[in-house]
């Protein structure tokens, strides 16, 4: 960019498009950005796509503020030479901006895509927060993560930062890098009742699920009740409360606890009062075992 901008300065510079160049760096100068587009598209076709000329070619597109034709010469031109990232870079965050401040996230990201590929840390950081809400809304968890997880720590910041990390984080499979995420947002007090607060507690109580599920079968006992606890006390997702009292009883039991299996036991029977459902059905048979003996 600072090659670029002395050129500019000096009105041209001695490389490959000559006097087309030098005539669309002399009208660039001059703020007559249309004329130099023209310049500089007859200098690509008496020389070729030299990255000098599509450097200066990108450039005048995005001066222009037509953000969209510029990312399709800067992506030819990094193809050509990648020293050219910082310009793109600023010069398509700047029209990225742009397209957010007049509500078209759509081609925000597009214009984004490209650095954010290159480099992370070439986005300001508010750009990335709302890339990363774009990528979340959509469903992209894949897209949406790295930014978020690129985002300053600030304790001050928007507990929706939290709230998308976590389900990106469960929608990816990792629940238990999730769980961290959701108590430090439900801990921050969201808006109670409100669909996102829900939201994060019924999910929370889902991997909270899933991963005692996952420390039970790697015998990892203790730290299986403490998450089903954490469950029982959430009391969402309800209908995983029976599984998650039924479970407890049979980590219990294989504890060596048999009485506080029983009490585990018994609440999934007061939580199916009916016993229609398959887990209060088990669970009266490990009722039966215990208090009467036998397999």
């Amino acid at each position: 960019m600072a090659v670029l901008t002395a050129c500019l300065a000096v009105g041209a510079c001695t490389q490959a498009g000559g006097d087309a160049l030098g005539r669309g760096d002399r009208l660039l100068t001059q703020d007559r950005t249309q004329e130099a587009i023209a310049e500089y598209r007859l200098a690509e076709r008496q020389n070729g796509s030299d990255p000098t000329i599509l450097a200066r070619l990108a450039h005048a597109y995005a001066l222009q503020g037509d953000g969209e034709t510029a990312l399709q010469v800067y992506d030819r031109l990094l193809k050509a030479d990648s020293a050219y990232r910082y310009q793109a870079a600023t010069d398509l965050t700047t029209a990225a901006r742009d397209a957010s401040e007049r509500g078209n996230d759509d081609e925000m990201a597009r214009l984004l895509r490209p650095i954010v590929t290159s480099s992370l840390s070439l986005v300001p950081p508010d750009l990335r927060r709302k890339l990363a809400d774009h990528d979340f809304d959509r469903g992209d968890y894949e897209a949406a993560l790295p930014l978020l997880l690129s985002l300053p720590e600030d304790p001050g910041a928007d507990s929706r930062v939290l709230y998308e990390t976590a389900r990106s984080f469960e929608e990816l499979g990792g629940c238990g890098e999730a769980l961290g995420y959701f108590r430090r947002y439900l801990d921050a007090g969201p808006s109670e009742g409100s669909a996102e607060a829900n939201s994060a507690r019924w999910h929370y109580g889902n991997c909270l699920y899933t991963v005692a599920a996952q420390q039970r079968r790697s015998g990892r006992a203790v730290a299986a009740l403490a998450s089903l606890d954490s469950l029982v006390s959430v009391g969402v997702p309800r209908t995983l409360q029976d599984r998650a009292q039924y479970m407890r009883g049979e980590v219990l039991l294989e504890q060596g606890r048999p009485q506080d299996a029983l009490e585990a036991f018994e609440a999934v029977l007061r939580l199916d009062p009916a016993r229609t459902g398959p887990t209060a059905r088990q669970a009266e048979e490990r009722i039966r075992q215990i208090r009467y003996g036998g397999d």
